[in-house]
């Protein structure tokens, strides 16, 4: 009887995390409309509290917030919103307008 026990709160605990990941996406998502262009690093952190995972390439540093949410318990690129700071300043957030706007702010992906 304790095993069963023991499984059963096993198996919540493990299913609890996945929604965890869904209401930090839905809080971020959120956020990001509190951004404005030129904001400093402090401000974005204390808009949108600290990144996931942030990367750094040449003249620019990417900081990465989960935004979406997928079952399938990895948390992966397209689930995640870059936001890009040049000069300790936020230039652009978003996949679709960095792929855009790559040359225009001179990053070099690799």
């Amino acid at each position: 009887m304790k095993k069963l026990i023991f499984v059963i709160f096993l198996i919540s605990l493990l299913a609890g995390c996945g929604p965890m990941k869904g209401i930090e996406a839905s809080r971020n998502r959120n956020r990001l409309a509190n951004l404005k262009v030129g904001i400093t690093k402090a401000e974005v952190r204390e808009i949108m509290g600290n990144p996931y995972k942030n990367e750094f390439y040449e003249n620019a540093e990417i900081w990465f917030y989960i935004t979406e949410w997928q079952r399938d318990g990895y948390t992966t690129s397209d689930e995640m919103t870059p936001l890009v700071f040049k000069d300790e300043r936020l230039i652009v957030w978003g996949s679709s307008f960095i792929d855009e706007n790559l040359k225009k702010y001179e990053l070099r992906i690799r």
